[in-house]
Formats: C-alpha cells, sequence, structure tokens
C-alpha cells in the first residue's frame, strides 16, 4: 500500500513531531545509541519517536530495545534475512501510518533503501552518514548504491566534514549536506560508571593498570594495532592488562595474533558486553586504535567517564582532541606510536589525570546530547518547512 500524498502526516508541518528512525542493526554500537540519544530528546519536547530496527536476528538488538523502551521510546523489530523483503516494506508502511509519522530519519545503507522505498518519496526523509565502509567487497558495492539512493533524501547529516567530503566528491549536492557532531548524555554516563574487580576480568592475575579498548572488531577499527602495541609496552613496575571489548568478524583473527605474540591472559577479548559503562569505569586508559572513523561515540564516552585518552588523527577525532590537551593523539596504524603514547600516560600519572579532566569538560561543553538534538531538531524543522 502505498502513502499518497493527501494522506501523509508530514505534508501539515504539525508539532510536536513524529519521527521515526529506522537503522540496520548488528548490536548497541555508536549509530544505535545515537538513534535512542535523539529520541529521547524528541521525547523531551513533547514528539513522538519510534524506532524501526532491521535485523538478521532478533537477538541482537535486545540491548537496544531495553535502552529505548525503558526510556518509554516504541520499537519495532523487523526481521530482515533477504536482500529485498516486501513483509518488511508493508511492515514498515502500516507503522508510518499507525504512528501518524511526520518524518523517517535513517541510519545506514539498508534503512536507507527501505526509507526511500517505504515512503516513495511521499515523507520527508533524513539520513546520517555515519561512515561509508569498505573493508568487505560486499560492503564496497553497498556504498556505491547507497551513494546513487542517499541523493534523493531532503538532508543528509554527516557526522564529520571528512564524511561530507567524501560525498561531495561521490556527487552528492553539498546543499543538502549538513554536519552535526555527535553528542552523549554526560550526566547518565556519571550515574552509570562503575568499577569491575580486575580478579574478574583477569582471572590469571591481578592488574594494577588496565588499557581498555572497546568497539565493532572490524578491520576499520584498527585493534590489530593494539595488540601489536600492547606486546612492547615496556610497564615499568607495573603490571599492565589490556581488555578488548567488542565482538567482530576478525575476533577468532585477533586472538590468535595475541596467542602467537605469547600475551594470552595480559590482553583479554571480552566479546561483546551491554554495561559498557560499568567497564569504562575500570579503565585507567582507553585507546582508540581506528583506521578510519566519523564521530566515534565511544570516544565521547570514555572521555565523559573522565578516563585520559589515546586516539588516531581520523575523521572528527583532531576536532575533539587537542593532542597534550585533552588526551593523546597519534597517527593511525602506527603500533609505535600507540605504545609510547599508553607509556606516557602510565608513568605520567599528574599528566593523565589532568589529560582526563579536560577531556571531560570538552565533552561536557561541546559534545553534549543536548546540543546534538538541538541541531537535528533544527534540519527536521527546516526540512518540514521546505517541504511544506
Amino acid at each position: 500500500m502505498k502513502i499518497s500524498r493527501s494522506e501523509s502526516p508530514g505534508a501539515s508541518c504539525r508539532l510536536p513531531l513524529n519521527v521515526l528512525h529506522l537503522i540496520s542493526s548488528s548490536g548497541y554500537y555508536g549509530a544505535e545509541r545515537v538513534a535512542v540519544e535523539l529520541s529521547k530528546g524528541l521525547l523531551g519536547k513533547g514528539g513522538r519517536p519510534v524506532i524501526g530496527i532491521l535485523v538478521n536476528k532478533p537477538e541482537i538488538c535486545r540491548d537496544m530495545v531495553r535502552e529505548a523502551e525503558s526510556n518509554g521510546i516504541e520499537t519495532r523489530v523487523f526481521q530482515c534475512d533477504a536482500k529485498f523483503s516486501p513483509r518488511v516494506m508493508r511492515g514498515l508502511r502500516g507503522l508510518i501510518r499507525k504512528n501518524g509519522i511526520d518524518l523517517v530519519h535513517s541510519h545506514g545503507y539498508k534503512s536507507n533503501f527501505y526509507a526511500l522505498w517505504a515512503t516513495g518519496r511521499k515523507l520527508p526523509l533524513v539520513a546520517t552518514n555515519h561512515n561509508w565502509l569498505k573493508h568487505h567487497w560486499r560492503l564496497v558495492v553497498y556504498s556505491l548504491i547507497d551513494k546513487r539512493l542517499i541523493r534523493y533524501f531532503d538532508r543528509i547529516i554527516a557526522v564529520s566534514e571528512s564524511i561530507r567530503n567524501e560525498m561531495v566528491e561521490a556527487g552528492i549536492p553539498g546543499g543538502k549536506i549538513t554536519v552535526i557532531d555527535n553528542g552523549v548524555d554526560v550526566e547518565e554516563i556519571a550515574r552509570q560508571v562503575r568499577s569491575v574487580s580486575p580478579g574478574e576480568l583477569f582471572p590469571e592475575g591481578d592488574a594494577t593498570k588496565i588499557v581498555g579498548a572497546i568497539g565493532s572488531l572490524k578491520e576499520e577499527k584498527g585493534f590489530r594495532f593494539l595488540i601489536e602495541a600492547a606486546g612492547n609496552v615496556v610497564p615499568n613496575d607495573v603490571k599492565v592488562k589490556f581488555l578488548i571489548v567488542g565482538d567482530g568478524p576478525l575476533r577468532e583473527e585477533l586472538e590468535r595474533m595475541v596467542a602467537s605474540q605469547g600475551a594470552k591472559g595480559n590482553i583479554v577479548f571480552t566479546g561483546y558486553r551491554s554495561d559498557v559503562y560499568k567497564l569504562l569505569g575500570t579503565f585507567d586508559i582507553f585507546v582508540l586504535p581506528s583506521v578510519k572513523e566519523g564521530l566515534p561515540l565511544v570516544l565521547l564516552e570514555a572521555m565523559a567517564a573522565r578516563i585520559p585518552v589515546v586516539a588516531t588523527r581520523v575523521g572528527a577525532v583532531p576536532r575533539v582532541l587537542i593532542d597534550g590537551v585533552n588526551g593523546l593523539l597519534v597517527s593511525p596504524g602506527e603500533s609505535g606510536a600507540l605504545r609510547k603514547a599508553i607509556e606516557t600516560l602510565l608513568t605520567n600519572p599528574s599528566f593523565s589525570a589532568s589529560i582526563a579532566a579536560r577531556g571531560y569538560e570538552t565533552v561536557r561543553e561541546h559534545f553534549s546530547s543536548e546540543s546534538m538534538f538541538s541541531k537535528y531538531h533544527a534540519t527536521y524543522l527546516d526540512v518540514l518547512k521546505g517541504r511544506k
């Protein structure tokens, strides 16, 4: 069933807004957290957010559903195994009609496709490009398709200038693109940050210092360079352990790499964890070793948790971090530079503490979820005004 222009809820441009966030999910990671934070912000404005989640396996989105619904946000999960599912398309159209959706905001390749075809462009469409990933040939194909489809959206949000530039180079009109920084709920992170006993994480022996990293175990996240760095860290009478939190297609390969270095026990893989904030409270140092990023939410979360950070100069990270002021910056793919930065923080506790304090202030003042939502909300209103 098509949505006709006359029955499109968005035609009236009424306020408050009813917004459908549509996302293809593989867990509760950065893009998913952004969708939830934006939905929480819309609730605060008296609007009605709905999150539609496209998954291969329903259990994948369990944490996202729990977080959204605990904040009063309606969710609908669509099992989407096939490349194209008429059943999912019908379900989305029904969800849009039932909830009087004014605007659809999609996050990612698959959700962009379904948003476009489920609405027939009869509703205002906004897409956030969190990153075009290309570490697998399928993702290269998907990004090529997305570059054609996304130009039909009313507005495209890039989470970094580098992503905006990539879209412009792909032929997407620059006038359609807005750069909006990601943001995090600083107060909520402070409430949830707790410490885990090192003995619980490292049963083979306690650690006096824990260096941690969080993310999906994919090529662009650069975990192999962190593992190389970890094997060469000289701790100066400090028992240093490394914790890698997350799961993904490279996990077995990375675990073999750890075993070949003889570092098993010193580098622990936790797999996917839902208690990320609890683990953050255990870290003495947070490391982002990525080779490609937009604006990683986990970096902002670590800074909001008052943890000193080491990160690579990728995407919008240099806009967040000033080297030696609120974090340490190194070039991507250089394990030696990562090692030196980690050792610097391990051996200089007063410097490490000052880095952490300034990092917290940076996020609180410039990268809050409130700031992020206000910019998205202004974009929604601008798009609706243009459609009117």
